[in-house]
């Protein structure tokens, strides 16, 4: 039985994580930078990091449900063979 498919599945949900968290890391530093640099800079500038920061945690989150439901495939299959 074949469980390459779930593990494909696997890195790439924990290459998806990976991914968000660094996107929420650099759009938390800009974040940070962008309200402490006097004169604070634009505020169009604060709303793209702040984009950034929710495009990132969204990331994270669809790609702990691939990691997720790769798991529960990969438990099942062992159920199965065993």
């Amino acid at each position: 039985m074949q469980v390459g498919g779930s593990g494909n599945a696997l890195s790439s949900g924990l290459a998806g994580i990976q991914k968000g968290q660094e996107q929420l890391t650099q759009a938390a530093t800009q974040v940070a930078s962008a309200t402490t640099t006097r004169p604070v800079q634009a505020s169009q500038d604060l709303e793209k990091a702040l984009l950034k920061q929710k495009e990132g945690e969204q990331q994270v989150e669809a790609s702990a449900k691939v990691v997720e439901a790769s798991n529960k495939t990969l438990g099942s299959l062992v159920d199965i063979k065993v």
